[in-house]
């Protein structure tokens, strides 16, 4: 962009851009065109209204105010004097005062037209005799400079025109920018043609084939009315560049050549109708020279243009639409192969509980081996009898795996048919407990397929509702959109784009990208709460590497707002807890999670640790609660050879509609402080890590403004051994409690407890969440 140097002068500081890149150069030269257009063939007020709103909605620009300059002088000559001394007084005014924010735009416009005025009216003070006509024209240039100070600020940034809110208010305001542009050409001639007609022509031409008849019509009314202002024939060039534009917008389809004659057909049906045979408004050579123009670098000028003047082209939507379809495409795929690896490591689990007979005969088999070629009997058994002595090595097998009868009923079982009864038995005990080990961990690598094959296919619907949410066609409100970007324009903010997704009735998203970086969000934020007359809070603010360009999103304000605190308290023999928690917020979802590892110390401590971190890291991938319960439970249950089990006890608070839901496996009563009352939540369910499959219930309740969730561990309740109901003891020391500060709430819930037990042999925790409605 530009290279700036700044200068400290008695306090300020003051930028001279120095180095131009080609959207400013584009942007200083219609300033210079702007300059040398007027009105009456005598007043030239645009020019200082460019300059001012390009300080404001800009930067301050040195070559900006010489090309301005240049351009009054070279129509004005001497007398535009007043116009440069203008110049340089809003110029002067603006370096000293341009980061005061305090002022709207409004207010900027309407000093900036004073001290235009002031100036104008010394100006023909001092050159001549004032009288009351020269006074109504400088008041009347005031009222100009003040007008059009607003529609160009509209239409800056200059580059940025026909973003996502190229409405029409902005379509107006640019468009008079470049007729009023395209005035200051006036009668320049090269080989005879008018500039302003052939550059008037392929400007229409270009805009109507590009945008439409509605974009091609307006075009041409505006700059027939404005380019032409100083024309006595303008009402009739308004006609022929109005309709012109719109039949060429109408034949777009056609293509070029369509555009270019429905530009010639509108040209001749109104020039035949206003003016008969006469000559045309608009010369023959010119209407040729333009057309071939067009005809010629359109395609040129359309790689320019989107290049230094941003377009939201249909095109541009549509390759939106086709990447998106690419990656839902790739995505669908993922969910597949996620869903037949789920279906692979579940048919690879279906194996049978018990053992399966090849392992049986394997036994047997390595059973007669090892004892049997050794004996004296062995070719009157193995030989002579051998489905007999199999059947009776079978037999025996199943009553030693059996081992609900009497060890000398197994014995006695052996002598039947082996002289070596004792070292069989042996052998075959010793055979069956290894079987038995054996099929215990494969009973585990099935419950670990089971699980991941659980894991693969939640991945999978985790994808698949990816590929949803991008199929969802997002609903933008543009009322909002053009309420919101006029308030912040007015506000003299360099406004890029505006964009409000609106999710459901009541939700939506809004999109801010500023030109030019804020330096505080706050006063963005109580901009759009001002506009909306709603609450708005910042997710996301992106700048880019330069900080020139900034983008904000802002969501709606939550309901409900809600704030954990905890207090805690390992236990009086090793100070090591076996508690582990940990609460925050996901979207528009508090929650907080409360473990026990059961026992103490660093075993426990582990436990609790396991389920917590897998608890976090589940959600971050937005799991379902039943997936996060399961993966914990498996988790446990395999991750050591010993046993491993904790309690878990989950609050999820929906922060919009004020709704509480709790899953507790294991843990204790979780308290609800009323305002005037205490609830109570139990659960008699097991801790995750026992059993294979987890039993746990899903309590649902709406909460209210003020309520205070309590939860604690176990060790909170157990210390007090001399009474009957320990639930209804906590109950009544809360709501005992004068106090809505939940980090109090936790340490007297405490302090209270220790007034009981002098020492703790378990670990104490207490998470207390406050939840508040929010203005």
């Amino acid at each position: 962009m530009m290279r700036t140097d700044s200068l400290k002068n008695q306090g300020h500081w003051y930028e001279v851009n120095l180095k131009m890149d080609r959207r400013t150069i584009i942007t200083v030269i219609i300033g210079f065109f702007l300059a040398r257009a007027n009105l009456l063939n005598k007043l030239t007020p645009f020019g200082f209204a460019f300059l001012t709103a390009y300080i404001i909605m800009k930067s301050l620009n040195v070559p900006m105010l010489l090309s301005i300059i240049i351009g009054t002088l070279t129509f004005q000559g001497t007398k535009g004097i007043s116009y440069v001394l203008s110049y340089l007084l809003i110029y002067g005014f603006f370096s000293l005062f341009k980061e005061e924010k305090t002022y709207s735009l409004i207010k900027a416009s309407l000093v900036s037209s004073i001290i235009f005025t002031s100036c104008r009216v010394a100006g023909v003070f001092l050159s001549k005799q004032l009288f009351i006509y020269d006074l109504f024209m400088v008041l009347f240039e005031g009222v100009i400079v003040f007008t059009m100070i607003y529609i160009f600020s509209f239409s800056l940034p200059i580059e940025k025109i026909g973003g996502a809110n190229f409405n029409n208010e902005k379509a107006i305001c640019s468009f008079i920018t470049l007729a009023l542009a395209l005035a200051g050409v006036k009668d320049i001639l090269i080989l005879g043609f008018g500039i302003k007609n052939v550059i008037s022509i392929m400007l229409i031409l270009y805009v109507s084939y590009s945008y439409g008849a509605f974009i091609g019509g307006t075009s041409g009314i505006i700059l027939g009315m404005v380019g032409y202002i100083s024309q006595p024939e303008m009402p009739f060039i308004i006609g022929i560049l109005g309709i012109s534009g719109l039949l060429a917008g109408i034949f777009k389809d056609i293509g070029k050549s369509g555009s270019a004659l429905g530009f010639i057909i509108g040209n001749g049906i109104t020039s035949f109708y206003v003016n008969g045979l006469g000559t045309s408004f608009l010369g023959v050579k010119e209407i040729i020279i333009g057309v071939i123009l067009f005809l010629i670098s359109a395609n040129k000028i359309n790689e320019r243009f989107t290049e230094s003047f941003v377009f939201d082209l249909d095109m541009k939507k549509d390759y939106n639409q086709k990447r998106d379809d690419i990656i839902i495409k790739k995505l669908n795929r993922m969910t597949e192969v996620f869903n037949n690896l789920s279906e692979t490591f579940k048919e690879s689990a279906n194996e049978r509980d018990f053992h399966s007979t090849g392992e049986v005969y394997s036994m047997v088999d390595s059973i007669a081996n090892s004892i049997c070629t050794s004996c004296a009997k062995y070719q009157e058994c193995w030989e002579k009898n051998y489905y007999t002595t199999y059947q009776n090595f079978f037999n025996l097998v199943g009553i030693v795996e059996m081992k609900t009868t009497d060890s000398e009923f197994a014995y006695e079982e052996a002598k039947k048919f082996c002289i070596r009864s004792e070292k069989t038995l042996d052998l075959i005990d010793r055979a069956v407990e290894k079987l038995n080990i054996d099929h215990n961990w494969k009973l585990k690598l099935r419950e670990n397929r089971l699980l991941l094959a659980e894991q693969l296919e939640e991945v999978g619907k985790v994808i698949e509702n990816m590929t949803e949410d991008i199929y969802v066609d997002p609903k933008f409100n543009e009322e909002i959109e053009q309420n919101l970007y006029k308030d912040l324009k007015n506000n003299r903010l360099d406004i890029k784009d505006v964009s409000v997704v609106q999710i459901g009735e009541e939700d939506f998203e809004i999109f801010i990208d500023l030109n030019t970086a804020v330096k505080t969000e706050g006063k963005l934020k109580a901009m759009i709460t001002q506009s909306l007359g709603q609450e708005v809070v910042s997710d996301t603010n992106f700048n880019s590497i330069s900080n020139k360009t900034q983008r904000f999103k802002l969501l709606r304000t939550n309901r409900f707002s809600a704030m954990t605190k905890v207090a805690t308290m390992p236990n009086s023999e090793n100070k090591i807890s076996g508690d582990s928690f940990t609460f925050g917020e996901i979207e528009n979802t508090h929650f907080s999670a409360l473990s026990d590892g059961m026992g103490i110390g660093r075993k426990a401590n582990e436990e609790s640790k396991v389920a917590i971190s897998l608890l976090e890291r589940l959600m971050e991938a937005n799991a379902g609660k039943d997936m996060i319960l399961k993966t914990i439970n498996s988790v446990l249950r395999v991750k050591s050879n010993e046993e491993m089990f904790a309690t878990l006890d989950l609050a999820f608070i929906d922060l919009y509609a004020g709704k509480l839901q709790m899953i507790k496996t294991g843990a204790p009563a979780t308290f609800i402080k009323k305002k005037d009352r205490v609830d109570m939540i139990s659960d008699g369910t097991l801790p995750v890590g026992i059993l294979k499959d987890i039993d746990f219930n899903l309590y649902e309740e709406y909460i209210e403004d003020g309520d205070i969730i309590i939860m604690m561990s176990d060790g909170v309740l157990d210390v007090n051994r001399d009474i009957y109901n320990a639930e209804d003891w906590m109950k009544n020391i809360i709501i005992n409690i004068d106090s809505i500060n939940p980090q109090v709430i936790a340490n007297e819930i405490l302090n209270r407890v220790q007034e009981v037990a002098a020492t703790n042999t378990d670990d104490m925790t207490v998470l207390v969440t406050k939840v508040w409605k929010n203005v």
